[in-house]
């Protein structure tokens, strides 16, 4: 159990709230749990949070407004949206308020271990060191969110509009598969864009990047950005 950090969890099923509850008290020292926005933001703005993490669908309010309401207040927060729904609009609005990661339900454990690993690791080791927008892919290579920047072993990467677009969603979905026609929606604005166009810009992206296997696609599954922290 890690007791420096803490959690907020937001779901309003009740049965999924406890079994997350329980799963990731593996993970944190202190989870606050509640089923409606409203509870959660006013426990919020009082009580600091090293994580969020809600579903979109809740009574009254939606998660999303939750989260839109929590970055007015802390920007930096690190937030995770989870959700039933796969549609793009959430997915799209869900990158616009900065949120960390996108998780639909039903949860693949392993991805939902993976991303609880990567972000837990992260938040440890800001605690230590101030905060950066500046996130290390690989040995050598790292990007910046804020200004979307490449660098590979100290070297500016010069990357185009939609370069930068492609990593910026890559990174900030690191580890987890970004469908397709998410990709060709934020990019493009549209997500019926040839899959020929897609791959072409993502060969371009991978040679910058320049480490074995750095985006990796698979079928009906889209691509994803792998990283090494070590």
């Amino acid at each position: 159990m890690r007791e420096t950090l803490t959690l907020l969890l937001v779901e309003d099923d009740r049965s999924l709230n406890e079994e997350l509850g329980i799963f990731l008290s593996d993970f944190f020292g202190i989870i606050d749990s509640y089923y409606t926005a409203e509870e959660a933001y006013t426990k919020y703005l009082s009580t600091a949070y090293d994580l969020v993490i809600t579903d979109i669908q809740l009574p009254s309010q939606s998660g999303l407004n939750l989260v839109e309401k929590i970055k007015k207040k802390n920007p930096s927060q690190m937030v995770i949206v989870i959700s039933a729904y796969k549609e793009v609009d959430y997915f799209l609005k869900s990158i616009d308020l900065g949120i960390y990661s996108f998780l639909t339900k039903p949860f693949d454990s392993q991805l939902l271990i993976n991303t609880m690993i990567k972000a837990t690791t992260q938040l440890e080791h800001q605690k230590g060191k101030p905060e950066s927008s500046s996130i290390v892919l690989h040995q050598g290579v790292s990007f910046d969110l804020k200004t979307k920047t490449l660098h590979v072993n100290g070297v500016l990467e010069e990357l185009t509009v939609k370069e930068e677009l492609l990593l910026f969603i890559l990174v900030k979905n690191a580890n987890a598969f970004v469908r397709n026609e998410q990709l060709s929606q934020a990019i493009w604005q549209s997500d019926e864009v040839n899959n020929s166009t897609l791959r072409a810009l993502v060969k371009r992206v991978r040679d910058k990047l320049g480490y074995a296997e750095c985006i990796i696609n698979l079928k009906n599954r889209g691509y994803k950005l792998t990283t090494n922290l070590a």
